[in-house]
């Protein structure tokens, strides 16, 4: 097994689909890993330090962990099979470790929201890993700029139901306001407020 750091999350160029790049300690060795979407947004959050409005699964889990006084103490990405990684988790509780199967954008997301050590399998180092120069190594960290429209649209998934909440009460008040001004015979903002109101009910529907 070879430590390594998640250092990035890319979209790969040709199919759009993001990658997340694991690299050793001596900038020798790079592992990109291709992962979900969402995972991609989760990691990126991590890496970047960019907390969700609301937490997303892993912070849940995070939490639920400690709460019962559960340690990760390792993930590590164990295969690569017919071009799927495989991944485990290790978990101490009462000095008693636990493996888990996992996926390994859930785990690295994971540990990097509970600073747990990455280990690679040799064998998928050798099956996968790239050797990039020192000084290609840097392009790496400005990927993780592609990512971010992506951690916006999941952030707003994730706030969906408020926003729709917050939109259909102000569509309440103008609703009263345009009354209002209808009975006031102001018809210009009475035509300002309709057009208003139509616009934000057709967001709720989309």
């Amino acid at each position: 097994m070879t430590e390594m750091e998640v250092v990035a999350v890319q979209l790969e160029p040709n199919s759009n689909h993001p990658l997340v790049w694991l690299r050793d300690e001596d900038r020798q060795v790079f592992l990109p890993i291709a992962i979900g979407n969402f995972e991609a947004v989760a990691i990126f959050m991590a890496l970047h330090d960019e907390p969700p409005p609301r937490p997303i699964a892993y912070d849940l889990l995070r939490t639920i962990l400690e709460g019962f006084d559960v340690q990760v103490e390792q993930v590590q990405v164990t295969a690569l099979k017919d071009e799927t990684f495989f991944a485990e988790i290790t978990l101490i509780r009462d000095g008693e470790a636990i493996c888990i199967d996992s996926r390994p954008s859930d785990a690295l997301a994971l540990a990097l929201r509970v600073d747990a050590p990455v280990f690679v399998a040799d064998q998928v180092i050798e099956e996968a890993g790239l050797s990039v120069k020192r000084e290609d190594a840097e392009v790496l960290g400005e990927g993780s700029r592609d990512i971010s429209e992506m951690v916006e649209a999941i952030a707003e998934d994730d706030a969906a139901e408020e926003v729709l909440d917050q939109v259909a009460q102000q569509v309440v008040a103008l609703k009263a306001r345009l009354q209002e001004a209808v009975a006031l015979e102001e018809y210009e903002e009475a035509a300002r407020l309709r057009d208003e109101i139509g616009r934000l009910e057709h967001s709720i529907e989309k």
